[in-house]
């Protein structure tokens, strides 16, 4: 099962990778029209409807990966398909510059020390209570990226990427508390997989209007450091996510490196 998991991260990887070019492709064709009317115009395109596809796939990925991997370790593995996108932008013809190898680098070496630093285990229980409030979290990003979207310039797109991080962190937790619960039909009336779509749209309207805002850098990194840290933290304080005794200088250096190398690269998110 442990295999299966590490499998199962490594396909969401490439699957948001390769999500982030088919979706920005989209975003740059409507880039000239902001706002509900330019966020209809993306979601109406191939590549950006290829790209939840892709999504999709990676989303499958990443269920399977928190089943016995804790949410520091999938979600820095997610952050990390930064650099898969910016090895197809190279294949695509784009040029990475030594810091961008460097970059990447980094990156790896970050992932690396987590994977070794991690302890592999299924979250802790968690009660009904708890599900439910998982669910109406996501009122919170939803409200602040409502604010976000009322304002202006480079404040919109900052408070829209916050929400949008916040968002892609109900999914993180709410897929690693329903990871164990049997497929069933009772499933569908479960607060967690609610939470998991609710957040989901959340997450992916925001982040797309902060696109057409501002520098895809800017969005892009802010979105990274809150969908890695939050889900992290809480993993750690509500699912019993651990690190092997001994070894949590390198656990927060590889943090700090793979979400350093991920924001370093976000510049091929666009």
């Amino acid at each position: 099962m442990l295999a299966l998991s590490w499998l199962g991260a490594i396909v969401a990887c490439l699957g948001y990778g390769v999500s982030s070019v088919l979706q920005s492709v989209a975003a740059k064709r409507s880039a000239a029209v902001v706002g509900l009317t330019g966020l209809a115009l993306i979601i109406k395109q191939l590549p950006y409807l290829l790209g939840l596809v892709a999504d999709s796939v990676a989303f499958l990925g990443n269920l399977i990966a928190v089943r016995e991997l804790p949410l520091f370790l999938v979600q820095s593995i997610i952050a990390g398909s930064v650099g898969i996108t910016a090895l197809i932008a190279s294949l695509r013809g784009a040029h990475l510059s030594w810091k961008d190898w460097t970059s990447l680098g980094v990156l790896g070496i970050g992932l690396v020390l987590l994977s070794v630093t991690a302890v592999p285990t299924a979250a802790a229980r968690i009660s009904l209570a708890d599900d439910r409030i998982i669910l109406v979290s996501a009122a919170i990003p939803a409200v602040l990226g409502f604010i976000g979207f009322r304002m202006h310039g480079r404040p919109s797109a900052i408070v829209m990427c916050c929400a949008a991080g916040l968002g892609f962190t109900g999914v993180a937790v709410a897929a690693r508390a329903i990871a164990d619960d049997p497929l069933a039909w009772s499933l569908l009336l479960a607060p967690l997989l609610w939470a998991i779509i609710v957040h989901g749209a959340v997450g992916i309207g925001f982040f797309t209007i902060a696109l057409q805002r501002d520098a895809v850098t800017l969005v892009t990194a802010i979105t990274f450091v809150i969908e890695v840290l939050v889900p992290s933290l809480i993993g750690i304080l509500l699912f019993g996510d651990a690190i092997e005794a001994g070894r949590v200088p390198f656990a927060v250096a590889g943090f700090l490196l793979a979400i350093g190398g991920a924001v370093s690269l976000s510049r091929f998110a666009e």
